[in-house]
């Protein structure tokens, strides 16, 4: 048995020591406090799925992706090369894996884009639904694809010799 272990056992046979103590003196705080711990505990194991933070951050970076790569003059649709820049930023930087927060930032941002260049286009009949459903597949695989080389390539920075 390691070290670690045994001071753990130590520390849990002291806590029922001062439980059964508290519960000599005829008060129910113990109760108390031990449906708080549960409480606690249970709240900390329910995280999110999603992180309002990490979509925000990656709307940024995929917006800032898009915006660099559309800088480029005349070459239409150069924009969606930003997508994969800024996902891949994203998952280079962030700690934790955040592919679904990046692809809703790539799909969301390339379907606004195509449709918003062509909103006169979409007023005049084109069928905008589609348009938008199709570029939102399109910027989301992007995103996915250049947030794993991201995160790929931070593991391969962090991972010990």
């Amino acid at each position: 048995m390691s070290d670690g272990t045994v001071e753990r056992t130590r520390e849990s046979e002291t806590d029922v020591e001062s439980v059964a103590t508290d519960a000599t003196d005829g008060t129910d705080t113990t109760l108390g406090s031990l449906s708080e711990d549960a409480t606690d505990t249970a709240a900390e194991s329910s995280g999110s799925y999603v992180s309002v933070r990490a979509l925000i951050v990656a709307f940024v970076a995929v917006g800032a992706g898009m915006t660099l790569g559309s800088l480029v003059p005349m070459i239409p649709f150069v924009a969606f090369a930003g997508i994969p820049v800024g996902a891949f930023l994203h998952g280079l930087l962030d700690r934790e894996r955040r592919y679904v927060e990046t692809a809703v930032a790539g799909g969301v941002l390339a379907g606004l884009s195509v449709v918003t260049s062509l909103l006169p286009q979409v007023l005049a009949g084109l069928n905008g639904t589609r348009l938008f459903a199709i570029t939102a597949a399109v910027g989301l695989v992007l995103a996915v694809v250049g947030h794993y080389f991201g995160r790929d390539l931070r593991d391969g920075l962090t991972r010990e010799l």
